[in-house]
């Protein structure tokens, strides 16, 4: 199971360019995403103070701590309305409580995949009928959606957290 987790940074990504304007599928190709993920390294700069950095994960243990960040680019001569960048939690890992931030874009939380909401707005149904707010454990995906279109080769990176299993 450890080697599973500490192998299983790569997510799937997927986004949509929706609606106004986009008509074919070269258009929504026009917005490349670059997913990397990365630890938090604290060391000593110049000035003898201590600053964190974000470096390669190499090994990462079970609590271990991922920081994720995906970057959308248009690589098109014109602009990207309405981008969406889907992410799921990868297996293994759990998400991180406020760790999603994204400028400029609205963020929501799924707990199948399929239907997003604000983190506030979910809710899980226990076996004994009663609902209880989500938690970190039970988000399976974030979704991050840009308030404004992208100018050609405009980008924008969103992140989170998530702990190995």
């Amino acid at each position: 199971m450890k080697s599973k987790a500490l192998t299983r940074f790569a997510t799937t990504l997927a986004f949509t360019l929706a609606a106004s304007g986009i008509a074919s599928a070269a258009e929504k190709s026009c917005v490349s995403l670059n997913n990397e993920a990365q630890i938090e390294q604290e060391y000593t700069d110049a000035n003898g103070q201590k600053a964190k950095r974000l470096v390669p994960p190499g090994k990462v243990l079970p609590g271990g701590e991922v920081v994720y960040t995906i970057t959308a680019k248009n690589t098109c001569t014109t602009p990207a309305d309405r981008v969406v960048v889907d992410n799921p939690i990868p297996q293994h890992m759990t998400y991180v409580m406020g760790s999603a931030l994204g400028v400029g874009t609205d963020i929501t939380f799924s707990l199948d995949g399929k239907t997003y909401a604000k983190l506030e707005a979910l809710s899980v149904t226990q076996p004994d009928g009663k609902t209880r707010p989500a938690q970190a454990a039970d988000i399976k995906s974030i979704r991050w959606t840009y308030g404004n279109a992208f100018a050609p080769g405009a980008s924008g990176f969103v992140r989170f957290r998530a702990t190995v299993k």
